[in-house]
């Protein structure tokens, strides 16, 4: 490789980074990824990069000899295709390596879709709606006021990040019955930061139900959908968590929830602290990076090692597909930018590995899926239309 090669592939590798890369540098630089007299420096310029954010807490270890390999003699992994996505650090980039696709599949003539991207969605966003003891609603998107409501003593207020918060202004005897919800629809999500401290976090589609005030002995709320959970400590009111017949009891810690009701098992997740979770009479404990399994009509539960990265994506605005199959992968989708699907003829038999950023216009996701040459997708009314790709040699 000459020094003028070697500095325009720095300069492509910089612009991934800096997400300033054209179609015509994408181009480019898989060119470099698939030319086997390059593929040394491909491969330094990745290490590179991944020692200068080693320090990050969410970067992680990646088998850059077996992705190269993956994209540039993809027929040798066999089984489904997936989407060989960048590992992300907090300000690079997600490069997406999957993109080389298009340069292989160039050797077969694909029969014209009748799918179209008619339309576009935009990501979600922070709304939800507070529903009060009194059955008063308030509408939480765009609302720049600072104080929304007071309920005895407590004050609502949202914060400078936008978040809201119970703040405690005197007796709290009279607020404990003063039972609040709050709800994300499809394509929103929403932070509250409750009386004793606690922060909570919700996803899209997801509610918490909650007292204004907390009692002298114990804490609970109520969950549907997904939320993540910051605990403050107080050894004198255990906090619980209710889903269903489950029942997740701490005193202070960090830990996801995903129990929603179209999903065919919940999970609990714990990332810092410790746990007892109950469930029909049986009760267990969860130590930090585990993750228990379960489902609302089976007593038996599975408990295993967590992929936090994964589990952590939708707060962190991130897909994070491991081997995921194109159903979850849609309802993720449907979630996130309040759309439908409906699949044309026969599903697609795919399953896609990798990460691609949340805030972004459903169709650039959908084009990033469509790389592995085994689906297309449409969009109109905002419908999306997905059918396995049909070619011919």
């Amino acid at each position: 490789m000459t020094l003028g090669t070697n500095n325009r592939l720095a300069e492509l590798f910089q612009k991934y980074i800096d997400k300033s890369i054209t179609e015509e540098e994408y181009a480019e630089l898989f060119v470099y990824i698939r030319n086997p007299e390059t593929k040394e420096q491909v491969l330094a310029f990745m290490d590179e990069h991944n020692k200068k954010v080693q320090s990050d807490a969410f970067v992680h270890e990646i088998d850059w000899d077996g992705m190269y390999e993956n994209i540039t003699n993809p027929k040798k992994s066999g089984g489904n295709k997936r989407i060989a996505i960048w590992k992300y650090a907090a300000a690079a980039a997600v490069v997406v390596l999957a993109s080389v696709t298009f340069l292989y599949l160039g050797t077969e003539k694909d029969k014209v879709s009748p799918l179209a991207y008619k339309n576009d969605v935009s990501p979600g966003k922070e709304k939800a709606i507070l529903t009060l003891a009194d059955g008063s609603q308030i509408v939480l998107e765009n609302n720049a006021a600072k104080q929304l409501a007071t309920q005895g003593d407590i004050s609502i207020e949202r914060d400078a990040n936008g978040q809201i918060v119970y703040l405690v202004k005197g007796n709290l005897e009279d607020d404990l019955q003063k039972i609040n919800v709050l709800s994300t629809p499809a394509g929103g999500k929403f932070s509250v930061v409750l009386s004793d401290g606690s922060k909570v976090w919700l996803n899209a589609s997801s509610s918490i139900k909650f007292p204004a005030a907390f009692g002298k002995d114990h804490r609970k709320v109520e969950i549907k959908g997904e939320a993540y959970f910051e605990i403050e400590k107080d050894k004198n009111r255990p906090f619980y968590v209710v889903n269903g017949s489950s029942e997740i009891k701490v005193l202070g810690t960090h830990f996801n929830v995903m129990a929603y009701p179209d999903e065919y098992r919940s999970e609990l997740t714990l990332l810092e602290g410790s746990v007892q979770f109950t469930k029909n009479g049986h009760s267990e404990i969860l130590k930090p990076g585990r993750q228990i399994l379960y489902t609302e009509n089976n007593r038996e539960t599975k408990q295993l090692e967590a992929n936090i990265e994964e589990v952590m994506a939708w707060k962190n605005d991130l897909f994070v597909f491991n081997n995921t199959d194109i159903d979850e992968v849609m309802k993720e989708l449907v979630r996130w930018y309040d759309v439908k699907v409906k699949f044309e003829g026969e599903k697609p038999d795919i399953s896609f590995t990798g990460v691609i950023p949340r805030n972004t216009n459903v169709s650039k996701v959908l084009k990033t899926l469509e790389l592995t040459g085994d689906v297309v997708f449409g969009i109109e009314n905002n419908v999306i239309t997905c059918e396995k790709k049909k070619m011919t040699k």
